[in-house]
């Protein structure tokens, strides 16, 4: 008798846990998480008409929805972009708010309530894009409470512990109004504890690995701007869906910023699907130094503009600087009138300060094509006066701060760095900043040198290391 209850009991423990993913289901993670909307949204459908009254496959279908939305909006041009979005935004809004409508949860297994909470979250998310933060919070109360019941039913469905953790982290970044009305609805917000549901989601839940990888992605890369620790989260996901064109390009430019440049080299060599988009190689060619490159890609992706993504301003610039570098002035001359103005002003400046600029810009390729410490070392005592182009010593500092910073000499790093924290530049003051909180969480130096660092991250009001800077409150107890 005993045995039978164990056996029953034991039952019941295997029964509670979530199922994973059946063929069908991934098939369409598959199809989503690789960017093939269109089929991922094809099966989807199929199996909506099949289970009507499950919100398992609409959760899916609205999965595909908001992945393609960022796409789409990408795609805008600048003019259309607001215009755009309020459309994309009310159009997964009316989809999810139908959706839910078509269901009562009294009766739902634990994984149906799970979708149905999940598709509470999303029309909580796409409301507080579009502005409607009353409702974006409404609803995000309702998927909160439907999650937290899920997790007392059964405290092994980890994935439920996604939307929790979205709820804590991004609630914690609001500020002014918005803040104000989080607070009364009961969004006080808790970073820490967002981070940690985000990483028992993507460690343990069966259902979710894809949502939570990019949610870690975007929170670590963006954020915080704490690339470093973004990395495993990309090459995780993109070992299961190597086809997702997006996250593979974020991934490449974080790894440059990070100093991977074997690892860019090798993606490149092994794009057989074309997927790397020109805009990063620019970037890629033009640190390592390959002129004539920059000056292929570039082109290519200035024949439709259009494609390019916010914050690929700089393939121009680097157009024109690298055909100044080869002295080919009649592709300087066809490039230059269409400079920004601050692209005008940094070239300008490069071409009144020739010498300075050609031999900063040598030390840079030297050390991005990873030469031996002993010849950077040599090259830099060759250093001319910098002090005269507006600018130059400070990028000299941060750029000779992150090579020892690369090599794990950080000792030598900090003292470049600190040289670039009154920089003139906010970028540059910023960049500084960042490396040096890099610097401090990897070693265990003096709390004081903590608090300084602490007080100009202060003066700087940047959301994105304000919160690293938790980081270090946290290790060095302050």
């Amino acid at each position: 008798m005993k045995k039978l209850i164990f056996l029953l009991f034991l039952s019941f423990i295997i029964n509670a846990k979530p199922e994973k993913p059946n063929q069908i289901d991934q098939q369409i993670i598959n199809y989503t998480f690789n960017e093939d909307f269109d089929l991922a949204k094809k099966v989807a459908q199929e199996q909506i008409k099949q289970n009507p009254n499950s919100p398992k496959y609409y959760y899916y279908y609205i999965s595909v929805k908001i992945l393609e939305y960022y796409q789409k909006v990408a795609e805008l041009t600048p003019e259309n972009r607001a215009e755009g979005r309020k459309a994309l935004n009310k159009e997964i809004i009316d989809y999810c708010e139908t959706t839910i409508d078509k269901f009562d949860d009294s009766n739902f297994t634990t994984e149906n309530k799970f979708y149905y909470g999940m598709i509470y979250g999303y029309l909580a998310r796409i409301s507080g894009v579009d502005g409607s933060w009353w409702s974006a919070f409404r609803k995000g109360m309702t998927a909160k409470g439907i999650m937290e019941d899920i997790i007392k039913a059964d405290s092994q469905f980890y994935d439920a512990y996604l939307m929790l953790g979205m709820l804590n982290y991004y609630s914690d970044r609001f500020s002014g109004v918005i803040g104000f009305i989080a607070k009364v609805l009961g969004f006080s917000g808790n970073r820490e504890q967002g981070l940690r549901y985000f990483q028992l989601a993507y460690e343990k839940g069966n259902l979710t690995f894809g949502q939570s990888a990019l949610t870690l992605i975007e929170v670590y890369s963006s954020l915080e701007d704490n690339k470093y620790a973004a990395l495993p989260y990309y090459e995780n996901f993109l070992n299961k869906f190597p086809s997702n064109k997006r996250t593979l390009n974020a991934y490449c430019q974080d790894l440059m910023t990070t100093w991977n440049f074997n690892k860019v080299e090798s993606l490149i060599k092994n794009d057989k699907q074309n997927l790397i988009e020109d805009y990063v190689k620019v970037r890629y060619y033009d640190l390592l130094g390959s002129s004539q490159q920059v000056i292929i890609f570039a082109e290519d992706a200035l024949k439709d503009e259009k494609r390019l993504p916010r914050g690929a301003g700089n393939i121009r610039y680097n157009l024109v600087y690298n055909c100044w570098l080869i002295g080919d002035n009649n592709r300087v001359n066809k490039y230059e009138p269409a400079l920004n103005e601050q692209s005008k002003e940094r070239f300008n400046l490069n071409k009144n300060h020739e010498k300075e600029s050609k031999w900063l810009h040598n030390l840079s390729v030297q050390m991005y094509n990873n030469k031996p410490l002993v010849e950077i070392e040599n090259y830099i005592k060759t250093k001319p006066n910098l002090n005269n182009a507006k600018g130059f010593e400070d990028q000299y500092n941060l750029l000779v701060g992150a090579y020892y910073l690369d090599k794990n000499i950080y000792d030598k790093a900090e003292m470049f760095l600190k040289k670039s924290i009154n920089a003139t530049d906010n970028r540059d003051k910023y960049s500084a900043v960042r490396n040096l909180t890099e610097i401090y969480m990897r070693q265990n130096v003096d709390k004081a040198k903590v608090k300084t660092l602490l007080d100009v991250i202060d003066d700087l009001n940047n959301d994105r290391i304000k919160y690293r800077a938790k980081d270090l409150e946290k290790k060095y107890n302050l």
